[in-house]
């Protein structure tokens, strides 16, 4: 629940600090005093919407943060997120520079407003003053009786099987009508696909073609310079001493000198190593020599191969070099259009499956709306007399719906009719509730829906307006009676509701020469029967309106 609320350089807060207690708080003030600017303020750690309006005039930003005690859900949140908890607390924190820029944390971690809202859903729950228009909403009816069933695993259940089914459904539906795009992208894969398995390109094909082809049109004149160079170092037939033969004469020249100088014995060396390099030379020339192939007709076939890999390159815009990888491409892309009849009839009793799937889930669903909506309008009913709707009759209407208008949220259309008077037909409420009416009836489903919810804490935001005398005080000991299990926070200008109320703070604004507060304050005894005197009786309090006061705190129960 929330334990703690700090707003700094809020609109009209300079600094503003809330305890919060389990049980039923309300706060109350003067109308423009700033007991909206409370929720606002704790809106923006919850991931409302920032902007640069909310900074107090002068400052540079404004900081809220909120602190809740834990709970199974949100502590489940927090671990899938590796999001540290520190002293079984949650921390969230909104910073708004004057910019309008903002900045949102979760336990000292940066988070994204989407996160705070999400993290913020488990932890507390807003009911506003404009509820009672929501409840005409179309979506509403079905999610407030999924809300009070308990029936959200339920509700996934039929929404991710029908999600399959529908991607599956909608897959088959694209591959059995082929649009003509698609037989048109069939027919050039094919042939082109055709082509370039008739031409077989090796993936290494073209560079050793190059290679080969380079070798074979050079051959003869390889072969001419590699016999000159043998020759140059073995000799030929002409007799001329040749570069192995010069060696052997130089170093038996060399022999005969009987010296040992080290210029001498270095040149004789270095002759030596000479010969032998010259030697192992001619041999490597004569072994590639034998290698040497003028052969024509190869050479006739090698260029022809290359001819026939460069022009279907040149005919799809490739390299040459990217041929083989192309009709690898090419082919795996023509076999995922090719999907066979084995394959088709395969999804579509898969898509069968989901459906029939679909439908069981869907009906079990709705078989548990049912049940909870026979519980919810029992109970809603209950309250009625308490807020002054006397016989009315509560009814949540089930429509059939057909087989083409079955959604992810099941196969149910659900709405909410109210009896106003005894014999008359039960009717929409928009069309038969007056507006006061249809708030009082909001506010009993939402005391109905809060009882169930696994949120700690709940907000009820002027959620009485209309409404006074003794249907107030019942309606403030509903939400004192919702208080015992867990928080309520309440904004109210009934002092019937305040007076029932366990916490009282009193929001109030200073206007001074040159700026203008907004203060909080926790109200004491004293100070709770003038505040109520005040509600009662307006500026001037009498004694009158104090002892009426006081006796309504003391008829608290």
């Amino acid at each position: 629940m929330l334990v703690h609320l700090s707003i700094h350089q809020f609109a009209l807060v300079d600094h503003l600090e809330l305890e919060v207690h389990a049980g039923m708080s309300v706060i109350t003030g003067e109308t423009g005093a700033g007991k909206s600017i409370l929720l606002d303020a704790l809106g923006l750690t919850l991931g409302d919407r920032a902007d640069a309006d909310c900074v107090r005039q002068g400052a540079d930003k404004a900081e809220i943060a909120a602190t809740f005690s834990m709970n199974p859900q949100a502590s489940l949140w927090l671990q899938q997120r590796d999001i540290p908890v520190d002293d079984d607390c949650i921390i969230l924190r909104r910073i708004v520079s004057a910019e309008g820029r903002s900045r949102g944390y979760i336990n000292g971690r940066p988070a994204a407003a989407a996160d705070l809202k999400d993290l913020g859903q488990l932890l507390i729950e807003i009911h506003s003053q404009h509820a009672h228009q929501r409840l005409l909403q179309k979506e509403t009816p079905r999610q407030l009786v999924d809300a009070f069933g308990g029936l959200s695993l339920q509700v996934s259940e039929v929404s991710l099987v029908w999600s399959e089914w529908q991607q599956l459904a909608k897959k088959l539906a694209t591959l059995k009508e082929e649009s003509a795009e698609v037989k048109s992208q069939r027919q050039l894969l094919t042939y082109q696909v055709e082509e370039l398995r008739e031409l077989s390109p090796g993936e290494e094909e073209i560079p050793e073609l190059e290679s080969e082809q380079k070798r074979l049109s050079n051959a003869e004149g390889m072969l001419l310079s590699g016999q000159y160079a043998l020759a140059a170092c073995y000799g030929d037939d002409n007799g001329e001493l040749a570069a192995v033969q010069l060696a052997q004469q130089a170093i038996a020249r060399l022999n005969e000198i009987d010296d040992q100088h080290p210029l001498l014995n270095e040149a004789r060396d270095l002759l030596v190593q000479a010969q032998i390099q010259l030697d192992e030379a001619g041999r490597s020339l004569q072994h590639y020599l034998d290698l040497v192939d003028i052969n024509p007709h190869r050479l006739q076939q090698v260029e022809s191969r290359l001819s026939d890999l460069y022009r279907v390159a040149r005919k799809h815009q490739i390299q040459p070099e990217q041929l083989y990888n192309y009709w690898q491409e090419q082919e795996a892309a023509l076999a995922e259009l090719n999907l066979s009849d084995d394959d088709l009839a395969e999804m579509e009793q898969q898509a069968a499956a989901l459906e029939r799937e679909y439908r069981q889930l869907a009906a079990t669903l709705s078989e548990s709306r049912r049940e909870a909506a026979a519980r919810m309008d029992a109970e809603v009913e209950a309250h009625f007399e308490a807020l002054a709707l006397g016989r009315a009759k509560f009814v949540t209407h089930f429509d059939a719906v057909d087989e083409g208008s079955a959604s992810r949220h099941g196969i149910d259309r659900i709405s909410f009719n109210v009896q106003t008077n005894p014999g008359m037909p039960a009717g929409a409420l928009a069309k038969v509730a007056s507006g006061g009416e249809l708030a009082r009836i909001s506010l009993a489903i939402q005391v109905v829906t809060a009882a169930v919810s696994d949120i700690p804490s709940l907000i009820f935001d002027e959620v009485d307006v209309g409404i006074g005398g003794g249907t107030a005080e019942r309606v403030g000991r509903l939400l004192r009676s919702l208080g015992k299990d867990g928080q309520v926070l309440c904004v109210t200008h009934q002092p019937q509701v305040a007076a029932q109320a366990n916490q009282h703070y009193q929001v109030s604004k200073i206007s001074g020469d040159t700026a203008t507060h907004t203060q909080l304050r926790k109200l004491n005894s004293k100070q709770r029967s003038e505040e109520i005197a005040r509600m009662l009786g307006g500026v001037d309090i009498t004694r009158q309106t104090l002892a009426h006061a006081e006796e309504m705190l003391a008829l608290v129960k």
